[in-house]
């Protein structure tokens, strides 16, 4: 019965976050012309690497920029190139956090959202390189060359504002809810081994 309440509760918390993250991106993004975004539609991810893990992290980044891909875009032939960075992000915050033992402090939590930002602003360049080069070379090695510092820049203010928002949402879940994301995985774990 346990471990079903546990489940039940990382998958709820997957689907709203999905939902978060598709609200973000589809009605609140910034677009400057077709080289940037600012965005806060990847936070769900990260909050959800934290709470649940790196695996919970993947899925819910894969399917929500599937999904949010699906309604802004539609399928092409480089949506699978756009889902990565995305399910990359959540599946880097989950490691990252786990390296640090899973510490609900604020540096901890501030590196694995730099850290995941960061592989997201790497395969994000990656995705728009192979973008460019499908359709026609819209964007060039040198524009994209040009655009790293400006995506790191954005990324660092995005990174800053995530931690600022991301720290107090994680403590106040984990607290209205002591153990419940992470008692899932201790459970499973005891179970397998009895």
């Amino acid at each position: 019965m346990g471990k079903k309440k546990m489940t039940v509760l990382s998958l709820c918390l997957c689907a709203v976050c999905i939902a978060l993250h598709i609200i973000l991106e589809v009605f609140a993004s910034i677009r400057i012309g077709n080289d940037l975004k600012i965005s806060f539609a990847t936070l769900p991810f990260v909050i959800v690497a934290l709470l649940c893990g790196p695996l919970e992290g993947f899925v819910t980044g894969l399917i929500g920029t599937f999904l949010s891909q699906l309604i802004t875009y539609g399928i092409t032939i480089t949506t699978p190139f756009w889902i990565i960075p995305g399910a990359l992000q959540g599946l880097a915050a989950g490691l990252i956090f786990l390296a640090f033992k899973r510490k609900t402090k604020l540096v901890p939590i501030a590196v694995t959202v730099f850290g995941a930002g960061l592989v997201l602003v790497i395969f994000n360049w990656i995705a728009s390189y192979f973008d460019g080069v499908v359709f026609f070379k819209y964007w060039t090695i040198e524009v994209l060359i040009g655009l790293i510092p400006l995506r790191l820049l954005v990324w660092v203010g995005l990174s800053i504002v995530y931690t600022i928002v991301g720290f107090p949402i994680t403590k106040a879940l984990l607290k209205s809810c002591p153990g419940g994301f992470r008692q899932q995985k201790k459970m499973e774990k005891q179970e397998a081994a009895a």
